[in-house]
Formats: structure tokens, sequence, C-alpha cells
């Protein structure tokens, strides 16, 4: 049987080895050493990192997303 195919290869959740900015919010947020934030990676190889309360922001959206397509397959 084949493999089912993960859509979501391009992000990850990390631990930040430096301090990283958050690109969502970047004059009031930062992931500080040795946090966890929310990776997006571009086709080109470059990355956005989002911290914390950004990432809940856009996995809620992304999450509200996905079950709207779920429901229009299903229906």
């Amino acid at each position: 049987m084949a493999a089912v195919r993960d859509i979501l290869t391009h992000v990850e959740v990390q631990v930040a080895s430096g301090k990283r900015i958050c690109h969502h919010n970047r004059r009031q947020h930062s992931v500080a050493s040795g946090n966890k934030c929310l990776a997006i990676h571009d086709h080109d190889g470059g990355r956005k990192n989002y911290c914390l309360a950004c990432a809940i922001e856009i996995l809620a959206k992304a999450k509200a997303k996905i079950l709207d397509m779920e429901r229009d397959i299903q229906n």
C-alpha cells in the first residue's frame, strides 16, 4: 500500500539555537535561544520564524482551513 502523502513538510516546531525574530511582529516579539518556535521554510531555502503566541494563531488558522477542506471533501 502506498504511503499517505505529508503535505506539511515545510512547517515544523524548532528549538532556537540563538535569538530569532518573529516575522509576524518583529518589533515586539522575538524567540529567545532555547525556546520553541514555529519555523516555516520557503521553496528558496529560507526560513521564517514565529514566536509561540503568533504560532498558535497561525496554526489555528491553518486548522480551520483544513477542517473546511475536509468538510468540502466529505460533502
